[in-house]
């Protein structure tokens, strides 16, 4: 058996070592990692990492300046029942301001929810009924919509908190501290007290960015306290109603033209229905001229109109059923000639 001279170190006991092959060990739960983390802070009496640290393990007051890293990035979908879901388009202001969700919850919370997504293979799926609700008033929009966020989005919070830890340990280990099993030394805590380890664990840097982007524009997405729990929705709503609204009027010069767009849509597929119902073998021809015989010109020139605003496959959208997609188009193509 071999002993240590006077002055070695062991560091098969070292709380920080433990730390660092925690933190490059994906088996080892991002909670489990923080818990000790925390245990290291508090020993060593940094406060700031020790703050970090708990407000990744019980969650972020709503109105606290979240890190750049709590933040996800969805996608606005409507549910077609015959396509499934598709992506809306709305102007990318207001896109932004609705893609961008800010994640307040509990690193177990969100851990949770990984795995719940990898096991169903799906993504993560949110929409406050006063966000919804807000999104028919701009765009009339007939279907059910939801903001989808893919799984990666939350599995890189978890990543880059344990990217955070493994930096501040091996911050530590630069610095001289180790720790031996679950004690550090009086010299050991006097140089963590020298030390200032705000800019590994990133505290400061999501204010700083907060505090320049609302001066520049109070519609940046990171003023707003929704969250995954539809926390504040009304408070999101209501900020969403006096920024975007202004936006919306500036920008969404096509909801109008979408509008008369979903309702011809609707329009088109009940006569083609009831066409169908009483001539099952009518041709593509005799659909399209039983389209223009039971439209009004004033409907002609709307829906003309509308294409012409929005583009001539803005309508596919909007048709619910494949096999009339064709005669509708057909049919409006006329409507869209000079005369027609």
């Amino acid at each position: 058996m071999q002993f240590l001279k006077q002055g070695q170190r062991s560091f098969m006991g070292s709380l920080v070592l433990e730390l660092q092959r925690d933190a490059l060990n994906p088996e080892i739960s991002v909670l489990v990692l923080l818990r000790k983390a925390l245990v290291v802070a508090r020993k060593l009496n940094i406060q700031e990492f020790q703050q970090w640290v708990e407000k990744e393990l019980n969650g972020y007051p709503e109105r606290l300046y979240l890190p750049q890293y709590r933040f996800m990035f969805g996608d606005l979908k409507a549910l077609n029942p015959y396509r499934g879901w598709i992506p809306v388009r709305v102007p990318s202001q207001i896109h932004e301001l609705i893609s961008k969700q800010p994640v307040h919850q509990p690193i177990s919370e969100i851990e949770t929810l990984v795995e719940t997504l990898k096991d169903k293979n799906s993504s993560l799926i949110i929409m406050p009924p006063a966000l919804e609700e807000l999104l028919r008033e701009y765009d009339h929009i007939p279907f059910e919509m939801q903001i989808h966020i893919d799984r990666s989005q939350a599995k890189g919070v978890l990543e880059a908190v344990r990217d955070v830890v493994l930096s501040w340990s091996l911050k530590l280990e630069e610095d001289g501290i180790l720790g031996e099993e679950m004690t550090f030394s009086q010299e050991e805590k006097q140089i963590a007290a020298k030390n200032d380890y705000s800019s590994v664990i990133l505290i400061n840097i999501t204010q700083s960015q907060m505090q320049n982007s609302s001066s520049e524009s109070q519609s940046s997405s990171e003023s707003f306290s929704n969250d995954l729990r539809e926390a504040n929705v009304a408070n999101f709503a209501n900020k969403v109603s006096g920024n975007a609204r202004q936006q919306a009027n500036q920008h969404i010069h096509l909801s109008e033209s979408r509008r008369t767009l979903a309702e011809a849509a609707e329009e088109f597929q009940q006569l083609l229905n009831q066409f169908e119902q009483t001539n099952p073998t009518a041709t593509e021809s005799e659909k399209v001229a039983y389209v223009n015989d039971e439209t009004t010109p004033s409907f002609k020139r709307r829906v003309a109109g509308a294409l012409q605003a929005s583009g001539e496959t803005a309508i596919d959208e909007f048709i619910l059923e494949n096999k009339y997609l064709k005669v509708v188009k057909s049919a409006i193509k006329g409507w869209l000639q000079p005369g027609g």
